[in-house]
């Protein structure tokens, strides 16, 4: 947000921000390798922006809480540079320029399927004159967002003429679910944050190794020690 503002006041004019955007873009046939890092900062418009951080904020903040700001970070950088990579990896001879961090957003999302199996998030529902806000598994609400947001779109048009890299967002959903796996079984907090969602019974019915695990990482983590104390409805 704050590149943003800072490039629409420091360029001033369209043609002076579209210039400054070109700079740090990343462009497939150039190959530039500060622009991959560059081009996940950046955004055209505030529709651009404000939607990556509708997203970010919906999903971010759950990966935060249970690797902590400095892992969200290296995990958010390692997502959006594969994305881009990806991409240019499938587009090497596009001369069209990149920017934005729909990428490495996906890629968030990635790690949330992983490590947030049962959230629910919240999706409003409108038909007509019939209004309502429903609760709904997060991993169905992504599985139906990428088929058509992305997958259906790459299916009718491969090459991809149109504005939107679908390539990149696909990209960084695999990375960040390719990530959350390697990293899963060296991080026993994870499995513990599952179990801590799921009702008492069934949190200790797998043995006294299970239950052992999820009360020592309870005890020791001050954000899984109160989950249970937070309404269900509050995990999203």
């Amino acid at each position: 947000v704050l590149v943003f503002v800072w490039m629409k006041v420091s360029h001033p004019g369209e043609k002076a921000f579209e210039a400054a955007l070109l700079e740090g873009a990343f462009v497939p046939a150039v190959g530039s390798v500060e622009t991959i890092l560059t081009s996940m900062f950046l955004h055209a418009t505030w529709l651009h922006l404000g939607g990556n951080m509708l997203f970010l904020w919906i999903f971010g903040d759950n990966i935060e809480e249970r690797r902590g700001a400095i892992g969200d970070l290296f995990a958010y950088l390692a997502v959006g540079i594969a994305a881009t990579l990806i991409f240019g990896a499938f587009r090497g001879d596009s001369l069209r320029p990149l920017v934005g961090a729909s990428g490495a957003i996906s890629g968030v999302q990635g790690l949330y399927f992983i490590a947030c199996p049962r959230h629910r998030v919240k999706l409003f529902f409108w038909v007509i004159v019939y209004v309502n806000v429903v609760r709904i598994n997060a991993r169905w609400i992504m599985g139906i967002w990428f088929a058509l947001q992305d997958g259906l779109p790459l299916l009718i048009d491969f090459d991809g003429g149109g504005q939107v890299a679908h390539l990149a967002h696909i990209g960084g959903l695999v990375s960040g679910l390719a990530l959350m796996l390697l990293l899963k079984p060296f991080a026993p907090g994870l499995r513990a944050a599952e179990l801590a969602e799921l009702p008492r019974a069934q949190r200790y019915k797998g043995g006294h190794a299970r239950s052992r695990a999820y009360e020592r990482h309870r005890r020791r983590d001050p954000y899984e020690s109160g989950i249970r104390k937070r309404s269900r409805l509050d995990l999203e």
